[in-house]
């Protein structure tokens, strides 16, 4: 028997002698009421490759160890209550949970699992994929450098950087959904140069996305642009810089939809991507309100004005036509309206002569 399949029963208990099975390559033992495996029990089927704990009792790696599958490389531990336990106890502590050096797949999804403890995974040389999601993270830890595969889904995950995503030169798949990111900020996934697929979705506070996330070399010449799929669905996003036209359009798959994207003339050069019209029935407008819930691509491109812009347009023209007509007035007044040139006759008669200031009668003498 290379497969064995115990899952969605009401399984309590499995004595030692219930698997000696040496050809059992996989096991499922999902969605049952376990709370305790003897670490004897799993001493019959040293050849294990794939084992399935998801969704049982297990609390604490007392009641919980792998030491006897040497050969295992794919372990799934989902919706167990040992979060407080691993931050105790590595994974792959011989004293403790003994997983093996070889494991390539680890699901450690509604664990409970608060941040990770430093060098939690340094022994975890091989390990391909990992899926720590629904659980309550609030850092990037370290990463094994051999990741392909990485969903950190679902945490209240505030920040990234750049440098969190340092020497993993084999990451092809990054998801960060559903996160309390407010921005991608410059650089963050500049250094992940085999990349293809980046989900960035249900960013409630996602409203900032930087024109150089990738780099700024991608914005000139996208030729040795990785990514092929993104996801920026359901965040707050109200634009994109144009600049990200050049690698935005050697995506195979965009999806924008789900953000209430200001349609002014800064976006309208979403129009000129190649997107599936299956990424395009929710990509609308949330703003101006006169093109509320408007489809984007639906648009005709004269839609996609700068009120901004035209005010200040407006203003300055306006400016300039009052110092005109000023201009004019004064040009006017100067050379139409006469001026006023001093009588005597009415200075005399406005303030009089004074005696002390009669002329005097003067003789030869």
């Amino acid at each position: 028997m290379a497969e064995l399949f115990l899952n969605n029963n009401k399984i309590a208990n499995i004595s030692t002698t219930s698997l000696m099975l040496p050809n059992l390559k996989k096991l499922d033992l999902s969605r049952n009421l376990l709370t305790f495996i003897d670490r004897e029990t799993f001493r019959g089927i040293k050849n294990l490759e794939y084992l399935n704990l998801a969704d049982n009792k297990f609390t604490t790696f007392t009641n919980l160890m792998f030491h006897h599958l040497s050969n295992l490389n794919e372990i799934i531990l989902d919706n167990n209550n040992i979060g407080a336990s691993l931050q105790r106890v590595n994974l792959f502590d011989r004293s403790g949970y003994g997983l093996t050096r070889k494991i390539q797949s680890i699901s450690i999804n509604r664990i409970n699992f608060g941040n990770v403890p430093p060098n939690f995974f340094i022994d975890a040389y091989d390990l391909r994929k990992l899926s720590i999601t629904h659980n309550k993270i609030t850092d990037v830890f370290e990463l094994p450098c051999e990741l392909q595969y990485l969903d950190m889904s679902d945490n209240p995950l505030s920040e990234i950087a750049g440098e969190d995503f340092v020497n993993l030169p084999s990451l092809r798949d990054l998801k960060l959904n559903n996160l309390l990111i407010s921005e991608i900020p410059e650089f963050a996934f500049e250094n992940l140069h085999s990349l293809k697929t980046l989900e960035l979705g249900r960013n409630k506070n996602l409203t900032q996305f930087s024109s150089i996330a990738f780099g700024a070399d991608v914005l000139s010449d996208a030729v040795d642009f990785p990514l092929e799929k993104l996801s920026l669905k359901g965040s707050r996003l109200t634009k994109l810089d144009a600049e990200l036209l050049e690698p935005f359009g050697h995506l195979t798959e965009l999806d924008l939809q789900g953000n209430p994207w200001h349609c002014d003339c800064d976006m309208k050069w979403v129009k000129r991507l190649q997107i599936p019209e299956h990424y395009t029935d929710h990509l609308r407008c949330g703003s101006p309100p006169d093109l509320f819930n408007a489809k984007i691509f639906d648009l005709k491109s004269k839609f996609f004005t700068c009120d901004n812009k035209k005010r200040h347009i407006g203003f300055a023209i306006a400016l300039f036509t009052v110092c005109t007509i000023l201009a004019m007035m004064a040009v006017w007044i100067f050379l139409c309206i006469p001026s006023r040139h001093c009588n005597p006759a009415t200075f005399r008669d406005l303030y009089g002569t004074s005696a002390a200031y009669s002329v005097l009668p003067t003789s030869p003498n």
